[in-house]
């Protein structure tokens, strides 16, 4: 019998037992913390968009990068860098509310909601109504992640001692 890596015969399988009930939990407080990664992604390609002058943009990406894209546009080479910088945070704190938010962070879904819904407002100042829309669509999907994290966290307070989350691909 031949061993991998992690000490596991090569065969064996290392996901959790198919009747295991926190499983669906799991996956869709993954798929809730997704949505940061969606976001992040979606908000970077849109920021390309701009300074390359592309006339389309992505509905799911950030307001708040749209207004400094606008700014910064005008700007000129400055603008460009500064939008780069700006629109980078924003981006990279997402990427980071899904990292920590799919291991099961509740803040990491607090923060994270709160700061899109903020941007969903900024939206609404803009009269950007199928925007805010779409925000708001997101932040339930996020929202059920968040749910699913904290019936996650319920779970494994009632759960054996010696039951420990499962591994999943």
């Amino acid at each position: 019998m031949s061993l991998g890596p992690s000490g596991v015969p090569t065969g064996a399988s290392t996901s959790p037992p198919a009747n295991d009930p926190r499983v669906p939990v799991i996956l869709r407080m993954r798929r809730g913390a997704g949505w940061f990664l969606t976001i992040a992604v979606l908000s970077g390609v849109n920021t390309l968009l701009q300074a390359f002058d592309a006339k389309i943009r992505f509905i799911f990406g950030l307001g708040i990068t749209q207004v400094v894209d606008a700014i910064a546009h005008r700007s000129g080479q400055n603008g460009m860098i500064m939008m780069i910088a700006v629109d980078g945070l924003f981006i990279v704190l997402l990427i980071l509310c899904s990292r920590w938010a799919r291991t099961g962070s509740p803040g990491a879904f607090l923060g994270g909601m709160i700061a899109y819904a903020l941007d969903g407002v900024l939206l609404l100042l803009f009269s950007m109504w199928i925007d805010a829309a779409v925000h708001a669509y997101a932040l339930w999907r996020i929202w059920d992640g968040y749910s699913a994290s904290r019936e996650l966290a319920q779970m494994q307070l009632t759960s054996q001692p010696g039951l420990s989350q499962p591994k999943l691909p």
